[in-house]
């Protein structure tokens, strides 16, 4: 009976033990291993399978052969879907695994001021213009070439990497498949990752060449292999698309990514704007773009970085634009053009492209590092309950966009809508007060 008393203990002591230090006890450990002991095996038997889809789009035998043999899952990217059970009838997804596979914060999708740091603006621009003037020849050519401002590119390029300071960590290869085997679209990096071994097989690139951020995005303008594929150009003109080590290139190939895409050397990217007391702020969103003299119409009023109202320029006036609110009506208000939906295909978030135009802006004109407009306090949700948030809304006939836990503006759309239907202050931003009553709501159906 002593003996049964201690084995307990020891179980107990190892369990608080693993809580304490966050070393998993020994049962625990087991448990892990076995689990991705199962989940690897699962992975070596997808990867083979690419072979045919491989083939097709052109992968050597032996280049597919030496760049997948034993490339092993990487286990510390985020937001991976971690599989329960590994296999069918096999181990299920351990608690401690579970708890590390919760949905982490990715900055563009966080609380929108958070993202405009003063420091980081004013870091970024003052290293931008000396870029600017490093790279005056080259940069005045892309953007003769393609349309594109050369602040634009600039600030591209240091939003991505720091210009180049910033180290991509990752094996791309393995970032990739990793994501296309358990990350949230699995689709989508399946076809990247046989545009990868596309890459490697036909000599862009090797792999050691080939790091990337924990999504695979690589070289000085973090490009997928998509992008690489799609919008790649040899600029200096070495014979090689070299985005990894050759700067020119990097910055000419987000140039032609942004023409290509439909970029209007005729325009900026947006403008700050005051909106009118009472403004509807549902109307904001793409769907929802109208000509720039409408909107003044409707009493939104182009601002100075000061705070000043300024006319818009006459010949923009017939423009379509919508209004971009990354806080509803918490925040700064910006009425954007086309552009600044070409920015969203670089990265499809709106403080990204918000982003973007502005550093370029200081860039290209000194511009304050403030918005005109203040941002006010909002609260912050988790991407797991702002996703029921969502999937509740749809239920309920709502249009949100992509079901991601993301707050966009389709999203933002539906808040302000049900803020109307509940008398509520119109904010278009998540909040307790709707999140609480959707998802109350939902649970008594």
């Amino acid at each position: 009976m002593a003996r049964a008393r201690s084995g307990a203990w020891m179980v107990i002591a190892g369990a608080l033990l693993a809580l304490l230090t966050g070393v998993p006890a020994a049962g625990a450990a087991d448990d892990i291993a076995d689990y991705k002991r199962a989940v690897e095996t699962r992975f070596a038997a997808w990867l083979a399978a690419l072979w045919p889809d491989a083939q097709s789009a052109g992968v050597s035998r032996a280049s597919f052969d030496a760049n997948l043999k034993g490339l092993k899952l990487n286990w510390s990217l985020p937001h991976l879907v971690l599989p329960d059970p590994a296999a069918p009838g096999g181990p299920p997804l351990p608690a401690a695994l579970k708890e590390a596979a919760q949905p982490q914060h990715q900055p563009e999708f966080d609380v929108p001021e958070g993202y405009f740091k003063d420091g980081t603006l004013i870091g970024l621009a003052s290293q931008g213009r000396a870029k600017s003037a490093e790279w005056h020849a080259q940069l005045a050519e892309i953007e003769k070439r393609y349309g594109v401002p050369a602040s634009i590119v600039v600030a591209i390029w240091g939003r991505e990497t720091g210009f180049g300071k910033i180290d991509a960590p990752y094996d791309a290869l393995g970032a990739i498949a990793t994501q296309g085997f358990m990350g949230r679209r699995p689709e989508e990096f399946r076809k990247q990752l046989i545009v990868a071994l596309k890459i490697l097989s036909a000599g862009h690139a090797t792999r050691a060449q080939m790091k990337s951020s924990w999504a695979g995005a690589m070289g000085y303008t973090q490009f997928m292999p998509t992008d690489f594929e799609n919008y790649a150009v040899d600029f200096d003109g070495d014979g090689k698309r070299d985005i990894w080590g050759s700067i020119a290139d990097a910055l000419a190939s987000a140039g032609n990514s942004l023409h290509t895409q439909g970029w209007d050397g005729s325009k900026p990217w947006g403008y700050e704007v005051r909106l009118p007391k009472d403004f509807d702020c549902t109307l904001q969103g793409p769907d929802q773009g109208r000509p720039v003299a409408e909107w003044t119409e409707l009493g939104v009023a182009r601002l100075n970085p000061g705070g000043s109202v300024r006319g818009f320029p006459p010949e923009r006036l017939d423009d379509p634009a919508f209004v971009v609110l990354p806080a509803g009506l918490k925040g700064p208000a910006f009425l954007a053009t086309n552009n600044f939906a070409v920015l969203k295909l670089y990265n499809n978030s709106d403080v990204y492209a918000i982003f973007v135009g502005h550093v370029a802006d200081m860039i290209a004109a000194n511009a304050p590092v403030k918005f005109a407009g203040a941002w006010q306090p909002v609260e912050r949700f988790s991407r797991d309950r702002m996703q029921r948030f969502q999937e509740a809304l749809v239920a309920q006939g709502y249009d949100v966009g992509k079901v991601d836990g993301l707050a966009g503006f389709k999203t933002r759309q539906a808040i302000g809508l049900i803020e109307k239907k509940l008398g509520l202050p119109l904010t278009c931003y998540p909040n307790s007060a709707v999140i609480g009553a959707v998802l109350k709501e939902a649970s008594a159906q």
